[in-house]
């Protein structure tokens, strides 16, 4: 099933069961470490709610009858989105979003660091514009880098500690996205 087919059913309220199992999942979202701004907590849950589907259920019928299995009416339905947000917490999956929202919210202490190691190089060269915005180039060159070559946090985390783990991991890592962005456009 393809994943922004369901996203347009969930947005165009098509179907009943699937917009409150998503509101369910985004009020989850903006309870937890994942917690975004509203819109993008709801944007995240249409996404996660509509992948969980896809990579389950061959048909949205086979989803529905899996779903009736989990009791009636509402219990289901909750039922069904602790599923779908417990999914999302498992794969801890890297999207663009969540690795931004963890930089500048400072969740990830990590993260936040490779961003302002990043910024700092960036600050070193002959590119420069100012703090504000090789923060703002550094915090964007680490979330595509990540979202991009990472699916989940135990990925990244391993390849940090192949780079030496630590201060060290992080600067070598630090080292390769801003390697990868100075290039990008070579």
């Amino acid at each position: 099933m393809d994943v922004e087919a369901i996203i347009d059913k969930i947005r165009n309220a098509e179907d009943v069961t699937l917009k409150p199992i998503t509101d369910i999942v985004a009020l989850k979202i903006s309870k937890g470490p994942y917690d975004g701004e509203p819109e993008n907590n709801l944007t995240k849950a249409e996404k996660i709610t509509a992948e969980y589907i896809s990579e389950n259920y061959s048909t949205l019928d086979e989803f529905y009858e899996d779903l009736s299995k989990s009791g009636e009416g509402i219990k289901g339905i909750q039922t069904c989105a602790d599923a779908i947000y417990q999914y999302y917490t498992d794969s801890d999956r890297l999207s663009f979003d969540t690795v931004k929202e963890k930089i500048s919210s400072k969740k990830d202490i990590r993260l936040k660091t490779i961003a302002d190691l990043v910024a700092y190089k960036i600050a070193q060269c002959s590119d420069a514009k100012g703090a504000d915005l090789d923060t703002i180039s550094a915090q964007t060159f680490v979330a595509e880098y990540i979202s991009n070559n990472f699916k989940n946090n135990k990925e990244l985390e391993g390849r940090i500690s192949k780079l030496g783990g630590g201060v060290k991991g992080l600067n070598a890592f630090a080292d390769i996205v801003y390697n990868f962005f100075l290039n990008k456009d070579k």
